[in-house]
């Protein structure tokens, strides 16, 4: 099973967003970009990344 890639610009898979979120306890889609770049290419996964954050920390 190959694993979801949210950001295409830096290949940054969801399970890597997901670890991240949760073993440093980030809340935007910055600090997601500042520890995975994530987000921080074109920008266009923006809105995927906000909805995991908003998933995980509900």
């Amino acid at each position: 099973m190959s694993e979801e890639i949210i950001c295409n610009c830096f290949q940054v898979s969801k399970a890597d967003i997901v670890k991240a979120i949760r073993e440093q306890g980030l809340k935007t889609v910055e600090e997601v970009g500042d520890a995975t770049n994530a987000g921080c290419g074109c920008g266009g996964c923006q809105d995927e990344i906000q909805a995991i954050l908003d998933e995980i920390n509900k």
